[in-house]
C-alpha cells in the first residue's frame, strides 16, 4: 500500500495542503484536478523524484527515506511515466523495453518483452526506432518499459494526452489488464474527469491544495456536492425553477406532458446515441441524450439518479 500521511507543498503560495491518501495493491485509482492544480507534484513526490516540505511517504509498511537522501531518486517498486515519456530515442522500440530489464535471465526477459510487445499493440513497430512513431505509440511504449520490471505501483501523468478515443479504450483495457493480471496498483492524474470514470476503482479530486475522499465513479457523477466538481466529468445542465438552481446530468430526465417546457434546436449523432440541444421557456441551454432526435419533445421532468 502507498501511503501519503499530512503532504504539504509550497512554491510562491500552498500547493498541496497536508493530504492523505492511501492507494492498495490492484487497486486503480484517478486524481482529477485542473491544469494548476499540484497532481504532477503530488504523482513526483509518491515516486520518490521530490520531497514534500512535510509529511511522510510509506509503502507496503516502510516509511520511504527523503529524496535528497537518496544516491538515484526513486522509491523502489515504483514506476512514473511523465508526459515527456524519455525514451532512447534512436534505439528500437523493442530495444527499449529489453533495456529496462537488463538484469533479467535473458529467457525471461525476452518472454516478458514478447508479452509486453503484444499487450500493447507494439509489435508491427518493434524495429522501428523511437523518435520516428507517433506520440500515441511512444506513450504505449513508455508505459510498458515502466511496467517491464513488474513495479508494485504505477504512476501515470496524464496517460490519455496523446491518444485518440480508440486508443484510449485500448490502453484502459491494458491497465485493467495489468491490474487483474500482476496486481499492480495504478494511480492515473487526470485534468479531465470523463477520461477515468470508466477506469478506475475510485476517484479523488485535487482542488485549492485539498484531496477530496475517494469517491466511486458513480458517486462523484451523480451525486456530486458543488457543479464545479460535477463539470470536470461531463456535461451538467443548470435551470432556474422557482428562484433556485437545479443541476442535472443529460440522462437524468424523462419525456412529460407537462413539465419544464423544452423546444428542440438541433442533434448531433455521436454514435450509439444523439446529443440533444434544446432551449427553455428562459432560454437557458439544454443538453439530453437520447438514441433518437427529439425533435416532437415539448416538456421534460427532471429525475436524480
Amino acid at each position: 500500500m502507498i501511503e501519503l500521511k499530512g503532504i504539504q507543498l509550497t512554491y510562491q503560495k500552498p500547493v498541496l495542503k497536508s493530504l492523505n491518501l492511501q492507494v492498495k495493491r490492484g487497486e486503480i485509482l484517478g486524481l482529477v484536478g485542473k491544469s494548476g492544480a499540484g497532481k504532477s507534484s503530488l504523482l513526483k513526490i509518491c515516486a520518490g523524484l521530490q520531497d514534500p516540505d512535510q509529511g511522510q511517504i510509506v509503502i507496503d509498511g516502510q516509511t520511504q527515506t527523503p529524496v535528497r537522501h537518496l544516491l538515484v531518486p526513486g522509491f523502489e517498486g515504483l514506476a512514473i511515466v511523465n508526459q515527456d515519456f524519455k525514451l532512447d530515442p534512436y534505439h528500437t522500440v523493442e530495444e527499449n523495453l529489453r533495456e529496462s530489464i537488463l538484469h533479467w535471465p535473458y529467457d525471461k526477459r525476452d518472454k516478458r518483452v514478447q508479452k509486453l510487445l503484444r499487450i500493447f499493440g507494439l509489435k508491427d513497430i518493434s524495429t522501428t526506432k523511437a523518435h520516428l512513431i507517433s506520440g500515441g505509440e511512444q506513450q504505449r511504449v513508455a508505459i510498458a518499459r515502466a511496467i517491464a520490471d513488474q513495479p508494485s505501483y504505477l504512476l501515470l501523468d496524464e496517460p490519455f494526452g496523446h491518444l485518440d478515443a480508440h486508443l484510449r479504450q485500448k490502453l484502459s483495457a491494458h491497465l485493467m489488464d495489468l491490474r487483474d493480471e500482476e496486481d499492480t496498483g495504478i494511480i492515473l492524474v487526470s485534468h479531465e474527469g470523463q477520461d477515468v470514470l470508466g477506469l478506475c476503482d475510485h476517484i479523488c479530486i485535487l482542488q485549492n491544495g485539498k484531496l477530496s475522499k475517494k469517491y466511486k465513479p458513480q458517486e462523484v457523477y451523480y451525486h456530486y456536492k458543488a457543479p464545479e466538481r460535477a463539470r470536470l466529468f461531463g456535461p451538467l445542465n443548470t435551470l432556474k425553477i422557482n428562484d433556485e438552481l437545479v443541476h442535472f446530468r443529460p440522462d437524468e430526465y424523462r419525456i412529460a406532458q407537462n413539465g419544464i417546457q423544452v423546444q428542440f434546436e438541433k442533434a448531433l449523432f455521436v454514435g450509439g446515441l444523439y446529443l440533444n440541444y434544446m432551449r427553455s421557456a428562459h432560454q437557458e441551454r439544454i443538453l439530453l441524450y437520447a438514441f433518437d432526435p427529439l425533435t416532437e419533445i415539448k416538456a421534460i421532468e427532471i429525475f436524480k439518479k
